[in-house]
């Protein structure tokens, strides 16, 4: 049965303990803009690790993350820095005529919580571990031009990804977009959050809850309510069982997101 709903920051930030470390991890997000100083080909890309959607909140390491550019005809790999003006990742890529994906990929790091709050490691290197857990994250923002739906609706091949069943961008304010979440490549039963930049600033707060259904599409399909214009951000979670002794779970994240038109 499909359910959905609008709900308060307040109800939001309640969900967060039930969908995988909602008050703990940060949200890993890709977004994309083009430069003024720059020629109109090229965007500046920007990697967020944040609990506010639309804020800078802290950098990733370099090192432990990857960004691509993925065209019909092409995957390209970004290069990633320290952004010298915000508490983010950024970089830059050639715009294209075509559709693309922007992709993030917040490689797999153990962190342990310990008496003195989450440390990187696991308990080999934190012995006073009191759990152990292994985050890996995915992001995806949708740039470039529009048309070929089915390279927009083909998945990337994300542990965990959402993929929309049709482009985002045209939807219109009051009307819905489907996406559907896939694990290891199948469809996957979760709950699913969206909201948008500037909704609020309460952290892990966000303007959409929802759960994913069966249709004569398949299962783990969603339906999100577009509800205003601006950067929007589709979240989903999934806690693993880890292989690695001493590390109890393995938190997947993906985020997608797409510009609504005014």
């Amino acid at each position: 049965m499909f359910q959905s709903k609008f709900t308060t920051p307040l109800a939001i930030a309640a969900l967060g303990c039930l969908i995988g470390y909602g008050a703990t991890a940060h949200e890993f997000i890709a977004s994309s803009k083009t430069d003024p100083a720059n020629d109109k080909n090229t965007a500046v890309f920007i990697l967020d690790s944040t609990h506010v959607f639309g804020s800078a909140e802290e950098a990733e390491a370099p090192k432990h993350v990857a960004a691509q550019l993925i065209t019909p005809s092409a995957a390209t790999d970004l290069d990633v820095s320290e952004n010298a003006d915000a508490p983010n990742l950024t970089g830059t890529f050639t715009l294209s005529d075509e559709p693309a994906w922007l992709v993030g990929h917040r490689l797999p790091v153990i962190w342990s919580q310990t008496p003195d709050g989450w440390k990187e490691g696991g308990s080999d290197v934190n012995p006073d571990a009191i759990a152990s857990s292994r985050f890996e994250k995915f992001s995806k923002n949708l740039t470039g031009g529009d048309g070929n739906a089915a390279f927009v609706s083909t998945p990337l091949g994300h542990t965990l990804e959402i993929v929309p069943l049709s482009d985002p961008r045209a939807t219109g304010i009051g009307d819905d977009i489907d996406v559907q979440v896939l694990l290891n490549g199948q469809p996957y039963s979760t709950s699913v959050l969206a909201t948008y930049a500037g909704f609020t600033e309460t952290p892990s707060s966000y303007a959409y809850y929802t759960e994913t259904m069966s249709d004569d599409r398949g299962s783990g399909i969603a339906k999100i309510r577009i509800s205003a214009p601006g950067l929007w951000v589709v979240r989903v979670a999934a806690d693993l069982p880890d292989v690695e002794e001493g590390v109890g779970v393995h938190n997947l994240r993906a985020t997608m997101t797409f510009d609504i038109a005014q």
